[in-house]
Protein backbone atom coordinates (compact mmCIF):
# COMPACT_ATOMS: atom_id res chain seq x y z
CA UNK A 1 0.00 0.00 0.00
CA UNK A 2 1.17 3.93 -0.52
CA UNK A 3 0.77 5.80 2.78
CA UNK A 4 1.26 9.25 0.48
CA UNK A 5 -0.20 10.16 -2.48
CA UNK A 6 1.66 12.87 -3.99
CA UNK A 7 1.70 16.09 -1.86
CA UNK A 8 -1.49 15.14 0.62
CA UNK A 9 -0.88 15.19 4.31
CA UNK A 10 -0.61 11.24 5.63
CA UNK A 11 -1.33 10.98 9.34
CA UNK A 12 -0.58 7.78 11.24
CA UNK A 13 -2.81 6.60 14.65
CA UNK A 14 -0.71 4.69 16.94
CA UNK A 15 -3.16 3.07 18.89
CA UNK A 16 -2.60 0.79 22.06
CA UNK A 17 -6.03 -0.56 22.64
CA UNK A 18 -6.73 -1.61 26.49
CA UNK A 19 -3.77 0.50 27.09
CA UNK A 20 -4.70 0.81 30.87
CA UNK A 21 -5.14 -2.55 31.25
CA UNK A 22 -2.16 -3.92 29.31
CA UNK A 23 -0.12 -1.70 31.54
CA UNK A 24 -1.92 -3.03 34.89
CA UNK A 25 -1.77 -6.81 33.24
CA UNK A 26 2.27 -6.24 32.82
CA UNK A 27 2.60 -5.71 36.67
CA UNK A 28 0.23 -8.11 37.57
CA UNK A 29 0.15 -11.12 35.66
CA UNK A 30 -2.39 -12.90 37.99
CA UNK A 31 -5.24 -10.11 36.15
CA UNK A 32 -4.65 -12.30 32.84
CA UNK A 33 -6.18 -15.71 33.91
CA UNK A 34 -9.21 -13.85 36.37
CA UNK A 35 -11.82 -15.20 34.02
CA UNK A 36 -14.66 -13.08 35.11
CA UNK A 37 -12.63 -9.95 33.63
CA UNK A 38 -11.10 -6.83 35.30
CA UNK A 39 -12.86 -3.28 35.29
CA UNK A 40 -11.00 -0.77 35.70
CA UNK A 41 -12.20 2.49 37.26
CA UNK A 42 -11.91 6.07 37.72
CA UNK A 43 -14.30 7.59 41.03
CA UNK A 44 -17.84 5.97 39.00
CA UNK A 45 -16.86 5.65 35.62
CA UNK A 46 -15.11 3.09 33.69
CA UNK A 47 -11.84 3.99 32.02
CA UNK A 48 -11.13 0.25 30.72
CA UNK A 49 -11.59 -3.33 30.90
CA UNK A 50 -9.69 -6.45 30.07
CA UNK A 51 -9.96 -7.60 26.85
CA UNK A 52 -13.38 -10.31 25.96
CA UNK A 53 -15.43 -8.43 28.06
CA UNK A 54 -18.57 -7.41 26.01
CA UNK A 55 -21.02 -4.80 26.27
CA UNK A 56 -18.70 -2.46 28.50
CA UNK A 57 -17.59 1.17 26.36
CA UNK A 58 -15.18 3.45 27.95
CA UNK A 59 -17.10 6.63 29.68
CA UNK A 60 -20.10 4.04 31.34
CA UNK A 61 -21.00 4.39 34.91
CA UNK A 62 -19.40 1.45 36.70
CA UNK A 63 -23.27 0.37 38.17
CA UNK A 64 -24.26 0.24 34.70
CA UNK A 65 -21.13 -2.13 33.53
CA UNK A 66 -21.24 -4.50 36.46
CA UNK A 67 -24.69 -5.37 35.85
CA UNK A 68 -23.37 -6.56 32.28
CA UNK A 69 -20.57 -7.98 33.57
CA UNK A 70 -21.82 -8.98 37.65
CA UNK A 71 -18.64 -11.52 37.74
CA UNK A 72 -15.81 -8.77 37.01
CA UNK A 73 -13.53 -7.47 39.07
CA UNK A 74 -13.26 -3.80 39.90
CA UNK A 75 -9.97 -1.96 40.54
CA UNK A 76 -8.44 1.22 40.59
CA UNK A 77 -6.85 2.78 37.37
CA UNK A 78 -2.93 3.20 37.99
CA UNK A 79 -2.48 6.59 36.41
CA UNK A 80 0.25 7.68 37.28
CA UNK A 81 2.12 4.10 35.77
CA UNK A 82 0.16 4.28 32.69
CA UNK A 83 1.63 7.65 32.16
CA UNK A 84 5.07 6.60 32.72
CA UNK A 85 4.46 3.61 30.61
CA UNK A 86 3.24 5.78 27.59
CA UNK A 87 5.96 8.64 28.01
CA UNK A 88 7.75 5.58 26.96
CA UNK A 89 6.31 4.63 24.24
CA UNK A 90 5.92 8.80 22.67
CA UNK A 91 9.45 9.17 23.51
CA UNK A 92 10.09 5.80 20.82
CA UNK A 93 7.89 7.45 18.39
CA UNK A 94 9.75 10.42 18.75
CA UNK A 95 12.63 9.00 18.08
CA UNK A 96 11.73 7.64 14.49
CA UNK A 97 9.85 10.36 13.44
CA UNK A 98 9.66 13.58 15.25
CA UNK A 99 6.32 14.92 14.85
CA UNK A 100 3.89 12.93 17.63
CA UNK A 101 0.84 14.31 19.57
CA UNK A 102 -0.31 13.15 22.30
CA UNK A 103 -3.69 11.58 22.00
CA UNK A 104 -4.18 10.56 25.70
CA UNK A 105 -3.21 7.18 26.90
CA UNK A 106 -3.08 4.63 24.59
CA UNK A 107 -3.73 6.64 21.41
CA UNK A 108 -0.97 8.75 19.68
CA UNK A 109 -0.43 10.95 15.88
CA UNK A 110 2.03 10.82 13.67
CA UNK A 111 3.09 12.92 10.74
CA UNK A 112 4.26 10.88 8.21
CA UNK A 113 3.76 12.67 5.23
CA UNK A 114 7.19 12.13 3.45
CA UNK A 115 8.36 9.60 6.12
CA UNK A 116 8.72 6.73 3.10
CA UNK A 117 11.41 8.89 1.80
CA UNK A 118 13.88 8.76 4.84
CA UNK A 119 13.03 4.87 5.64
CA UNK A 120 13.13 3.40 1.95
CA UNK A 121 9.28 2.42 1.54
CA UNK A 122 5.55 2.45 3.08
CA UNK A 123 6.24 -0.98 4.81
CA UNK A 124 9.35 0.71 6.92
CA UNK A 125 7.43 3.55 7.84
CA UNK A 126 4.98 0.98 9.35
CA UNK A 127 7.51 -1.20 10.96
CA UNK A 128 9.64 1.53 12.45
CA UNK A 129 6.75 3.13 14.28
CA UNK A 130 5.64 -0.43 15.45
CA UNK A 131 9.28 -0.95 17.02
CA UNK A 132 8.85 1.97 19.24
CA UNK A 133 6.84 -0.70 21.98
CA UNK A 134 7.37 -4.41 20.82
CA UNK A 135 5.92 -4.85 24.48
CA UNK A 136 2.68 -3.81 23.78
CA UNK A 137 -0.02 -4.60 21.83
CA UNK A 138 -0.15 -2.00 19.15
CA UNK A 139 -1.86 -1.22 15.90
CA UNK A 140 -1.64 1.26 13.20
CA UNK A 141 -3.55 3.05 11.44
CA UNK A 142 -3.52 5.19 8.35
CA UNK A 143 -5.28 8.47 6.94
CA UNK A 144 -5.58 12.11 5.65
CA UNK A 145 -6.72 12.96 9.07
CA UNK A 146 -6.10 12.16 13.00
CA UNK A 147 -9.61 10.70 12.87
CA UNK A 148 -9.62 8.58 9.95
CA UNK A 149 -6.42 7.15 10.52
CA UNK A 150 -7.86 6.49 14.61
CA UNK A 151 -11.02 4.15 12.91
CA UNK A 152 -8.30 2.42 10.63
CA UNK A 153 -6.14 2.01 13.36
CA UNK A 154 -9.53 0.58 15.26
CA UNK A 155 -9.42 -2.42 13.02
CA UNK A 156 -5.98 -2.65 12.18
CA UNK A 157 -4.32 -6.35 13.91
CA UNK A 158 -1.28 -5.95 16.16
CA UNK A 159 2.04 -4.60 15.17
CA UNK A 160 0.59 -3.81 11.41
CA UNK A 161 -1.76 -1.04 9.67
CA UNK A 162 -4.68 -0.39 7.87
CA UNK A 163 -5.07 2.46 5.64
CA UNK A 164 -8.18 4.29 4.92
CA UNK A 165 -9.46 3.35 1.24
CA UNK A 166 -12.66 5.16 -0.35
CA UNK A 167 -14.53 7.80 0.65
CA UNK A 168 -14.29 8.72 4.40
CA UNK A 169 -18.19 8.55 5.16
CA UNK A 170 -18.13 5.54 2.87
CA UNK A 171 -15.18 3.62 5.44
CA UNK A 172 -16.86 4.86 7.87
CA UNK A 173 -20.29 3.87 7.92
CA UNK A 174 -20.65 0.56 9.55
CA UNK A 175 -18.06 1.58 11.78
CA UNK A 176 -20.48 1.70 15.49
CA UNK A 177 -21.03 4.73 17.46
CA UNK A 178 -18.81 3.40 20.48
CA UNK A 179 -15.97 4.11 18.77
CA UNK A 180 -16.10 7.63 19.87
CA UNK A 181 -16.44 6.60 23.20
CA UNK A 182 -12.89 4.92 22.78
CA UNK A 183 -11.37 8.60 21.84
CA UNK A 184 -13.90 11.19 23.49
CA UNK A 185 -15.37 8.99 26.73
CA UNK A 186 -17.77 12.39 27.28
CA UNK A 187 -19.65 11.66 24.41
CA UNK A 188 -20.80 8.73 26.62
CA UNK A 189 -24.64 10.76 27.41
CA UNK A 190 -24.51 11.80 23.48
CA UNK A 191 -23.90 8.36 22.33
CA UNK A 192 -26.93 6.96 24.30
CA UNK A 193 -29.34 9.55 23.21
CA UNK A 194 -28.30 9.03 19.14
CA UNK A 195 -29.16 4.96 19.81
CA UNK A 196 -32.35 6.32 21.46
CA UNK A 197 -33.00 7.34 18.10
CA UNK A 198 -32.04 4.15 16.39
CA UNK A 199 -28.94 5.68 15.37
CA UNK A 200 -25.84 3.12 15.53
CA UNK A 201 -23.39 3.37 13.20
CA UNK A 202 -21.91 6.47 11.77
CA UNK A 203 -23.61 5.55 8.48
CA UNK A 204 -26.82 6.60 10.47
CA UNK A 205 -25.54 9.76 11.51
CA UNK A 206 -24.04 10.67 8.02
CA UNK A 207 -27.39 10.49 6.26
CA UNK A 208 -28.98 13.00 8.46
CA UNK A 209 -28.63 16.81 7.53
CA UNK A 210 -25.78 18.82 9.17
CA UNK A 211 -28.53 21.69 10.35
CA UNK A 212 -30.28 18.69 12.12
CA UNK A 213 -27.80 17.23 13.75
CA UNK A 214 -26.73 20.72 15.03
CA UNK A 215 -30.05 21.92 16.36
CA UNK A 216 -31.02 18.63 18.23
CA UNK A 217 -27.58 18.07 19.82
CA UNK A 218 -26.05 21.55 20.04
CA UNK A 219 -21.85 21.79 19.24
CA UNK A 220 -21.67 17.83 20.24
CA UNK A 221 -24.23 16.87 17.46
CA UNK A 222 -22.04 19.52 14.83
CA UNK A 223 -18.67 17.23 16.17
CA UNK A 224 -20.40 14.05 15.75
CA UNK A 225 -21.65 14.68 12.52
CA UNK A 226 -18.51 16.03 11.01
CA UNK A 227 -16.43 12.85 12.06
CA UNK A 228 -19.38 10.53 10.48
CA UNK A 229 -18.67 12.36 7.38
CA UNK A 230 -14.63 11.55 7.82
CA UNK A 231 -14.09 15.75 8.63
CA UNK A 232 -11.56 16.50 11.18
CA UNK A 233 -8.90 19.52 10.31
CA UNK A 234 -7.10 19.23 13.53
CA UNK A 235 -3.27 19.60 12.94
CA UNK A 236 -1.02 16.98 14.96
CA UNK A 237 0.90 19.56 17.84
CA UNK A 238 3.52 18.03 18.20
CA UNK A 239 4.71 17.70 22.18
CA UNK A 240 7.84 18.89 22.67
CA UNK A 241 11.14 20.75 21.75
CA UNK A 242 9.00 23.65 20.34
CA UNK A 243 11.53 25.89 20.28
CA UNK A 244 13.20 26.53 16.54
CA UNK A 245 15.91 28.05 14.97
CA UNK A 246 15.83 29.81 11.66
CA UNK A 247 18.20 31.40 9.12
CA UNK A 248 16.61 33.22 5.80
CA UNK A 249 19.00 34.84 2.89
CA UNK A 250 18.05 36.46 -0.16
CA UNK A 251 19.71 36.04 -3.74
CA UNK A 252 21.01 39.10 -5.89
CA UNK A 253 18.93 37.73 -8.48
CA UNK A 254 16.27 34.85 -8.75
CA UNK A 255 18.00 31.56 -9.62
CA UNK A 256 17.29 27.84 -10.74
CA UNK A 257 20.67 26.73 -9.94
CA UNK A 258 20.40 23.75 -7.67
CA UNK A 259 24.69 24.58 -7.44
CA UNK A 260 23.46 27.68 -6.30
CA UNK A 261 21.06 26.48 -3.59
CA UNK A 262 22.99 23.80 -2.14
CA UNK A 263 25.40 26.52 -1.28
CA UNK A 264 22.80 28.52 0.02
CA UNK A 265 21.43 25.49 1.67
CA UNK A 266 25.34 24.90 3.18
CA UNK A 267 25.59 28.15 4.37
CA UNK A 268 22.35 28.62 6.12
CA UNK A 269 23.21 25.37 8.13
CA UNK A 270 26.10 26.54 9.58
CA UNK A 271 25.32 29.40 10.91
CA UNK A 272 22.16 27.90 12.07
CA UNK A 273 24.15 25.21 14.15
CA UNK A 274 26.35 28.62 15.39
CA UNK A 275 23.49 30.29 16.87
CA UNK A 276 23.06 29.95 20.86
CA UNK A 277 19.66 27.52 20.73
CA UNK A 278 21.74 25.05 18.38
CA UNK A 279 25.43 25.42 19.04
CA UNK A 280 26.48 22.30 20.42
CA UNK A 281 22.83 20.83 19.60
CA UNK A 282 20.96 18.17 17.05
CA UNK A 283 18.21 18.49 15.68
CA UNK A 284 15.43 16.23 14.15
CA UNK A 285 13.89 18.01 11.24
CA UNK A 286 14.27 20.76 9.16
CA UNK A 287 11.71 22.99 6.84
CA UNK A 288 13.05 24.71 4.26
CA UNK A 289 10.99 27.72 2.17
CA UNK A 290 11.41 29.98 -0.33
CA UNK A 291 9.78 32.93 -2.45
CA UNK A 292 9.23 31.72 -5.95
CA UNK A 293 9.48 34.96 -8.73
CA UNK A 294 5.70 35.03 -10.12
CA UNK A 295 4.55 31.66 -8.69
CA UNK A 296 3.44 30.19 -5.07
CA UNK A 297 5.62 30.14 -2.06
CA UNK A 298 7.58 27.06 -1.79
CA UNK A 299 7.84 24.86 1.50
CA UNK A 300 9.85 21.16 1.93
CA UNK A 301 9.51 19.14 5.36
CA UNK A 302 12.88 17.07 6.23
CA UNK A 303 12.74 14.78 9.25
CA UNK A 304 15.89 12.96 9.85
CA UNK A 305 15.90 9.58 10.79
CA UNK A 306 18.28 10.75 13.93
CA UNK A 307 18.76 13.44 16.05
CA UNK A 308 21.69 15.35 13.68
CA UNK A 309 24.68 17.74 14.02
CA UNK A 310 25.33 20.17 10.98
CA UNK A 311 27.26 17.84 8.56
CA UNK A 312 24.49 14.84 8.75
CA UNK A 313 21.92 17.54 8.83
CA UNK A 314 23.05 19.37 5.74
CA UNK A 315 23.54 15.69 3.82
CA UNK A 316 20.05 14.80 5.26
CA UNK A 317 19.15 17.74 3.28
CA UNK A 318 20.33 17.43 0.15
CA UNK A 319 19.37 14.08 -0.24
CA UNK A 320 15.64 15.52 -0.12
CA UNK A 321 16.65 18.27 -2.74
CA UNK A 322 18.07 16.05 -4.63
CA UNK A 323 14.95 14.26 -5.41
CA UNK A 324 12.64 17.04 -5.77
CA UNK A 325 11.28 17.07 -9.27
CA UNK A 326 10.34 19.11 -10.59
CA UNK A 327 12.29 22.61 -9.54
CA UNK A 328 9.54 25.14 -8.54
CA UNK A 329 11.04 27.98 -10.53
CA UNK A 330 13.07 30.96 -9.99
CA UNK A 331 14.38 31.08 -6.31
CA UNK A 332 14.49 34.90 -4.27
CA UNK A 333 15.09 33.74 -1.46
CA UNK A 334 15.53 30.59 0.89
CA UNK A 335 15.21 30.22 4.57
CA UNK A 336 16.14 26.56 6.62
CA UNK A 337 14.13 26.45 10.21
CA UNK A 338 15.17 23.43 12.40
CA UNK A 339 12.95 21.83 14.78
CA UNK A 340 13.15 19.69 17.38
CA UNK A 341 16.25 20.53 19.27
CA UNK A 342 17.58 18.03 21.35
CA UNK A 343 21.32 17.79 23.00
CA UNK A 344 21.49 13.77 22.49
CA UNK A 345 23.53 12.50 18.91
CA UNK A 346 21.91 10.12 17.34
CA UNK A 347 25.00 7.61 17.26
CA UNK A 348 28.15 7.76 19.72
CA UNK A 349 31.02 8.05 17.84
CA UNK A 350 33.82 5.26 18.60
CA UNK A 351 37.26 6.25 19.66
CA UNK A 352 38.67 3.58 17.17
CA UNK A 353 39.68 4.74 13.85
CA UNK A 354 38.96 1.54 12.11
CA UNK A 355 35.70 1.26 13.51
CA UNK A 356 34.65 5.32 12.73
CA UNK A 357 35.42 5.17 8.90
CA UNK A 358 33.15 1.95 9.08
CA UNK A 359 30.83 3.97 10.40
CA UNK A 360 31.02 6.76 8.01
CA UNK A 361 31.16 4.23 5.36
CA UNK A 362 27.68 3.01 6.40
CA UNK A 363 26.17 5.85 6.88
CA UNK A 364 27.27 7.16 3.14
CA UNK A 365 25.95 3.75 1.63
CA UNK A 366 22.35 4.88 3.68
CA UNK A 367 22.80 7.96 2.50
CA UNK A 368 23.49 6.73 -1.80
CA UNK A 369 20.19 4.29 -0.71
CA UNK A 370 17.72 7.32 0.24
CA UNK A 371 19.12 8.91 -2.85
CA UNK A 372 18.81 6.12 -5.62
CA UNK A 373 15.49 4.52 -3.84
CA UNK A 374 17.36 0.87 -3.99
CA UNK A 375 20.61 -0.59 -2.43
CA UNK A 376 23.28 1.00 -4.52
CA UNK A 377 25.21 -1.30 -6.14
CA UNK A 378 28.53 -1.19 -4.30
CA UNK A 379 30.68 -3.80 -3.78
CA UNK A 380 33.78 -4.53 -1.36
CA UNK A 381 37.14 -5.77 -3.29
CA UNK A 382 39.66 -8.00 -1.21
Amino acid sequence: MSLQNGSAKSIACILLPHFLWQVEARQKEELRARTGGVLIVHGRTVLDWSPGLEGISKGMPVDQALSRQPRALVMGAGLPACRKAFADVLEGLEARIPEVEDGGPGAAYVNISGAERLYGNDAQVVRALASAAPQYDLRVGVGPNKWLAFAAASISEPHSARKVTGGPARFLSSFPLDLLLARSPGLYGLVQRLRSFGLDAFGDVAALPFSAMQAQFGADGALVWDLANGKDDSPVASMRWPVEVSERLSFPAPTVSMQVVLAAVENLVARAYRQPGLAGMCARGASLGARVFQRPPWSLHVAFKEPARRDRAFLAIKARLDAVSPWPGPIEDLSVTFQGLTGEAGRQESLWSEVRREGQLTETLAQMQAWLGHTPPVYRVV
